[in-house]
């Protein structure tokens, strides 16, 4: 799968350890069973960053994106695409 934005983002990357030691447990409403993709409202990670850019190139948007013990959180302007990747391989 690739997911896609169209316009100025901020990403960050890291395993799920340290975005647990980030905030409270009682932070974890709204996860769902095999889901990958989130919109994540009230997190550090958007207010850490540059009032400037937040400015410049608000309204802005936090995902995040877990994936195994990975996290991705993207801050965009703009919402996702998300697009099936096939492959040849057999």
């Amino acid at each position: 799968m690739q997911v896609s934005f169209d316009d100025a983002v901020i990403v960050r990357m890291l395993d799920e350890f340290p975005l647990a030691t980030e905030d409270g447990l009682e932070d974890r409403d709204g996860l769902v069973p095999h889901h990958f993709a989130y919109r994540v409202e009230g997190d550090p990670f958007l207010a850490a960053q540059s009032e400037t850019w937040r400015e410049v190139y608000g309204p802005l948007q936090h995902y995040r994106f877990i994936t195994g013990a990975g996290c991705l959180d993207v801050v965009a302007n703009g919402v996702p695409r998300f697009a099936i990747i096939t492959s040849d391989v057999r």
